[in-house]
Protein backbone atom coordinates (compact mmCIF):
# COMPACT_ATOMS: atom_id res chain seq x y z
CA UNK A 1 0.00 0.00 0.00
CA UNK A 2 2.57 2.20 -0.55
CA UNK A 3 2.00 5.34 -3.01
CA UNK A 4 4.19 4.70 -6.03
CA UNK A 5 2.32 7.00 -8.60
CA UNK A 6 0.11 9.20 -9.76
CA UNK A 7 -2.35 8.08 -12.73
CA UNK A 8 -4.53 10.90 -14.22
CA UNK A 9 -7.64 9.97 -16.24
CA UNK A 10 -10.09 13.24 -18.03
CA UNK A 11 -13.60 13.19 -19.03
CA UNK A 12 -12.96 14.20 -22.26
CA UNK A 13 -9.98 14.20 -24.37
CA UNK A 14 -11.05 17.00 -27.15
CA UNK A 15 -12.88 20.04 -26.08
CA UNK A 16 -13.72 23.60 -27.60
CA UNK A 17 -11.39 26.55 -28.19
CA UNK A 18 -14.10 28.55 -27.25
CA UNK A 19 -12.41 29.72 -24.26
CA UNK A 20 -15.43 28.10 -21.94
CA UNK A 21 -15.38 24.52 -22.73
CA UNK A 22 -13.86 22.10 -19.56
CA UNK A 23 -12.42 19.09 -18.64
CA UNK A 24 -12.51 17.51 -15.64
CA UNK A 25 -9.24 15.46 -14.92
CA UNK A 26 -9.56 12.82 -11.90
CA UNK A 27 -6.12 12.64 -10.00
CA UNK A 28 -5.39 9.37 -8.60
CA UNK A 29 -2.75 7.44 -6.33
CA UNK A 30 -1.74 3.99 -6.75
CA UNK A 31 0.69 1.59 -5.68
CA UNK A 32 3.17 -0.16 -7.79
CA UNK A 33 0.45 -2.41 -8.79
CA UNK A 34 -1.62 0.14 -9.99
CA UNK A 35 -3.87 -0.48 -7.16
CA UNK A 36 -5.82 3.15 -5.76
CA UNK A 37 -3.82 4.00 -2.35
CA UNK A 38 -6.77 5.42 -0.40
CA UNK A 39 -5.02 6.76 2.56
CA UNK A 40 -2.27 9.51 0.59
CA UNK A 41 -3.51 13.02 1.52
CA UNK A 42 -0.35 13.81 0.42
CA UNK A 43 0.54 17.30 -1.86
CA UNK A 44 -0.10 17.10 -5.76
CA UNK A 45 0.89 20.07 -8.05
CA UNK A 46 -0.60 20.54 -11.29
CA UNK A 47 1.74 22.21 -14.20
CA UNK A 48 -0.45 23.34 -17.58
CA UNK A 49 1.16 24.09 -20.97
CA UNK A 50 -0.28 25.20 -24.28
CA UNK A 51 -3.67 25.91 -25.02
CA UNK A 52 -5.44 25.63 -21.51
CA UNK A 53 -5.73 27.06 -18.06
CA UNK A 54 -6.39 25.50 -14.58
CA UNK A 55 -10.05 26.98 -13.29
CA UNK A 56 -9.93 24.74 -10.21
CA UNK A 57 -8.91 21.68 -8.03
CA UNK A 58 -10.69 20.03 -5.38
CA UNK A 59 -10.73 17.20 -3.05
CA UNK A 60 -13.98 16.97 -1.77
CA UNK A 61 -12.36 17.50 1.89
CA UNK A 62 -14.97 20.01 3.05
CA UNK A 63 -12.61 21.01 6.08
CA UNK A 64 -9.84 21.90 2.95
CA UNK A 65 -9.76 25.90 2.99
CA UNK A 66 -7.73 26.20 -0.56
CA UNK A 67 -8.88 28.63 -2.87
CA UNK A 68 -10.30 27.17 -5.63
CA UNK A 69 -7.83 28.05 -8.51
CA UNK A 70 -4.88 27.02 -6.92
CA UNK A 71 -2.50 24.56 -8.99
CA UNK A 72 -1.48 22.68 -5.56
CA UNK A 73 -4.01 20.71 -2.82
CA UNK A 74 -3.74 18.04 -0.92
CA UNK A 75 -5.31 14.48 -1.75
CA UNK A 76 -8.35 13.22 -0.05
CA UNK A 77 -8.93 9.56 -0.09
CA UNK A 78 -5.88 9.15 -2.47
CA UNK A 79 -7.72 11.35 -5.07
CA UNK A 80 -8.02 14.90 -6.77
CA UNK A 81 -9.96 16.56 -9.06
CA UNK A 82 -8.47 19.29 -11.75
CA UNK A 83 -10.75 21.32 -13.93
CA UNK A 84 -8.90 22.79 -17.28
CA UNK A 85 -10.26 25.11 -19.17
CA UNK A 86 -10.14 25.96 -23.19
CA UNK A 87 -8.17 29.79 -24.17
CA UNK A 88 -10.62 31.50 -26.39
CA UNK A 89 -9.18 30.94 -29.90
CA UNK A 90 -6.46 29.19 -29.34
CA UNK A 91 -6.77 25.37 -30.69
CA UNK A 92 -3.85 23.08 -30.14
CA UNK A 93 -2.97 20.59 -27.47
CA UNK A 94 -2.82 21.19 -23.47
CA UNK A 95 -0.25 19.24 -21.58
CA UNK A 96 -1.03 18.63 -17.71
CA UNK A 97 1.42 17.33 -15.60
CA UNK A 98 0.98 16.22 -11.87
CA UNK A 99 3.87 15.69 -9.31
CA UNK A 100 4.16 15.10 -5.66
CA UNK A 101 7.46 14.29 -3.42
CA UNK A 102 8.34 10.74 -3.62
CA UNK A 103 5.92 9.32 -6.23
CA UNK A 104 5.92 9.12 -10.66
CA UNK A 105 4.63 12.11 -11.88
CA UNK A 106 1.85 12.07 -14.79
CA UNK A 107 1.11 13.72 -17.59
CA UNK A 108 -2.16 14.10 -19.99
CA UNK A 109 -2.99 16.09 -23.09
CA UNK A 110 -6.36 17.35 -24.08
CA UNK A 111 -6.70 18.94 -27.27
CA UNK A 112 -8.57 22.54 -28.17
CA UNK A 113 -10.04 22.49 -31.38
CA UNK A 114 -11.55 25.42 -33.60
CA UNK A 115 -14.31 23.03 -34.64
CA UNK A 116 -17.90 22.82 -33.39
Amino acid sequence: DNPSAIVLTADRAVISADGKDLSFVTAEIVDLNGIPVPNFNGEIQFDITGAGTILATDNGDPTDMTPFPSPNRKAFNGKLLLIVKSKKGISGDMQIKASSAGLKEASIIIQSSNIE
